[in-house]
């Protein structure tokens, strides 16, 4: 993947700061969530055609479904394979998904191999055998589809140690669509073990009015409708806190993390905020007829943010003009004065 990066401040950079260079290029494939003009935020069903890239004032991002993020891949990785060995629960399948989980795991390795050609190979022997080798990783593996003993611990647990991307499967019953299946180690503040089995009206009710106003409706009906044949997307995002950008924050973590906000306002250290953009992309696989919901997680602090001015104006604005409930819900109502402030350098 080449990642671009002569659109963020160069001539500001000394070129033998390593770490600065190394921040640039981690802004360079952030799916910035907000289009240039916008300066209010609302939630809608805001999905967009996939695969489309998209230039920003850092870089480009979106030409692929699975974003590897060039250097960060092998430290995502070695982290999600970290979680997934410590809690395995963090894989869940409900009995009926067993085909929806080889089909994902077919339709993504077949999408890597063709979007890294040089890194990535699946070979495909035909009676259901295949041969998978990812050289970033040193994976290489033979299995045969279907059969759930030719790949460690199974095939959404094997996919989830190739992929950045949270996985999760939802399959439609009795007119609704319910989220049966999932391999998640980076969910901000839930638990793939408590929501796998609910239907997308219980997974959203804490979200403020999105029930009320119709949207996890429309959102149902755009996902109950999608075809086979296209792949779309859409960008989510809140705010963090801790000392570093923690992927992790899932209630299964919560000690961990739960003092991290208040830590921040004791020290008045804003500098441990980070934008936490999640990109969400939706797929009606083509064999069982699921549908994938996958969440790929990216982290900017505001330090970096500040970096790129446009930004930082924008994301000021919008947190600002944010309604109290939603940043309540997004857990940084006591400090978004704070963090508006630090972006506008005050």
């Amino acid at each position: 993947m080449t990642i671009t990066t002569g659109r963020v401040g160069a001539t500001d950079r000394d070129p033998s700061d390593r770490d600065a260079t190394a921040r640039v290029d981690h802004l360079a494939n952030l799916p910035w969530p907000f289009p240039d003009e916008l300066e209010e935020f609302r939630y809608s069903v805001n999905v967009e055609p996939a695969r489309i890239p998209r230039a920003t004032r850092g870089g480009e991002w979106g030409r692929h479904i699975v974003d590897l993020g060039g250097r960060e891949y092998p430290m995502i990785m070695a982290e999600r394979r970290r979680i997934l060995d410590a809690d395995p629960h963090r894989v869940k399948v409900r009995p009926g998904m067993e085909l929806a989980c080889w089909d994902l795991l077919l339709y993504y390795l077949r999408d890597l191999a063709l979007s890294n050609p040089g890194t990535m190979h699946l070979t495909e022997y035909g009676d259901a055998r295949f041969h998978w080798r990812n050289d970033l990783l040193g994976t290489d593996q033979y299995f045969v589809l279907g059969v759930d003993d030719s790949v460690p611990n199974g095939p959404l647990d094997f996919l989830a140690r190739e992929v950045p991307d949270d996985l999760l499967l939802v399959i439609e019953r009795d007119g609704h669509l319910y989220f049966d299946a999932g391999a998640v180690t980076f969910a901000a503040a839930w638990s793939v073990s408590f929501d796998v089995g609910m239907d997308m009206y219980e997974i959203h009710a804490p979200v403020p009015g999105l029930t009320r106003q119709g949207i996890v409706a429309r959102a149902e009906h755009f996902l109950r409708r999608l075809p086979a044949d296209q792949v779309y997307r859409r960008v989510n995002w809140t705010l963090s806190a801790s000392d570093s950008p923690k992927l992790d924050v899932s209630l299964e973590e919560l000690p961990e993390w739960a003092d991290d906000i208040p830590q921040m306002l004791r020290d008045r250290d804003f500098d441990r905020v980070h934008l936490r953009i999640e990109l969400e992309h939706f797929i009606r696989l083509p064999m069982s007829g699921a549908v994938t919901f996958n969440i790929r997680t990216f982290m900017a602090s505001l330090a970096e943010i500040r970096r790129i001015p446009e930004w930082a104006g924008q994301l000021a604005t919008v947190i600002e003009t944010l309604s109290e409930p939603i940043a309540a819900y997004k857990g940084f109502l006591e400090y978004r004065d704070d963090v508006v402030a630090h972006l506008r350098g005050q």
